[in-house]
Order: structure tokens, then sequence, then C-alpha cells
């Protein structure tokens, strides 16, 4: 495949569909059509995400890493993002357009598959599964240990600790941000 001035902005996908979970929603302009009458106001009602999950192939996979601006990304916990048809086989060698950094990890999984097509302002979906005791993933979660934890005032829809985004695959830990940050102090000091 030829360079593109837009490949600037996409994003590779590396994972495999997940099999007994499926979407499902009208087909082609009936889903058009119930995404724009189910918004009553005209304004901010772009459809966007209700068109990526009625298009032709819509699934999910767990997604295993990424590929962004010519570097690649194991995520700390495996997770399912919205993608649209089966993906497409890892080949050996490993072409650019299908590792998206030009010295790939020395070896794929077998069995992973690569979305390649996507660009970093598409609307998308990301499922994040956890399971256990209803006490370790409810009450924990959400009500923690006092009233001050509870998720309607502390964390609530994320700002804090949603999925571990503070620790795990998040905005501190992510990409080794937390130890730049502990580096430049300890550099001042």
């Amino acid at each position: 495949m030829t360079e593109s001035i837009v490949k600037a902005s996409s994003i590779l996908l590396y994972g495999r569909v997940v099999e007994d979970l499926q979407i499902r929603t009208p087909s082609g302009s009936a889903a058009k059509r119930a995404a724009r009458t189910a918004s009553s106001e005209p304004l901010g009602a772009n459809h966007l995400l209700a068109e990526q999950l009625a298009a032709e192939g819509s699934c999910f996979a767990r997604i295993y890493a990424f590929a962004y601006e010519g570097e690649y990304f194991d995520l700390a916990r495996p997770t399912l993002y919205l993608v649209h048809g089966p993906g497409e086989p890892i080949a050996e060698p490993v072409a650019l357009d299908q590792s998206g950094v030009a010295v790939p990890p020395t070896r794929y999984a077998s069995d992973l598959r690569v979305w390649s097509f996507y660009d970093k302002e598409d609307m998308s979906i990301r499922l994040e599964i956890d399971t256990g005791r209803l006490e370790q993933i409810l009450l924990d979660m959400e009500i923690g240990a006092g009233p001050a934890a509870y998720s309607g005032q502390l964390a609530r829809a994320g700002q804090l600790a949603r999925s571990g985004q503070l620790a795990r695959a998040g905005q501190l830990a992510r990409s080794g941000q937390l130890a730049r940050i502990r580096g430049n102090r300890s550099g001042d000091e």
C-alpha cells in the first residue's frame, strides 16, 4: 500500500473478534432513521456513534495492542472495542501497513488480527469487562471504603478512577508518564 498524508492520524488495532457478543441494530437506512428519531434535539445530534454501530460488519474485538504515530503499545489490560469486519491476518514478514511501526515487535500471536483503517477522530465504543464477586465488582467499585469514595462523588463516570485509568492503561501510568513525572521530581530535588 502507498503512503498517504492522512495516515498521520491513523490507529491500528490488534486483537481478536469476540464471537459470543453480538451487535443487534436495525440495518442500513432504518438504523439512520432510528438514530435521528431517538434524539429530540436537532443540535448536537450527529449520530456518528449510531452510524458506526449500524455499519456493515460492526462487532466487538478484544484489543491487546495498538499502533499510533509510529509507536506500538501493548494495552495493560485487553479491552473490548467496536471494530468493523474480521480484521486482517498479520502477514510475515510484517508490512508497515500492518504494524504501523518501522521496527515491529519480533513476533505476533498467530491468531492476532489487525484493523488498520481507523482515524483517531473516529467514534467508537470501549467496553471493559470485570469479573468477580459482586462485593468486588459492584460494592467495592461503587461504594468503596466509605461515603467519600462513593462513585457519585469522587470517581463518578471515571473522573478519577474509572476502569483503573489512573493506574492501569491510563493517564498517569500510560507510556511511562508516571516514571517521567517522578524522574523530573527527583531531578529537581
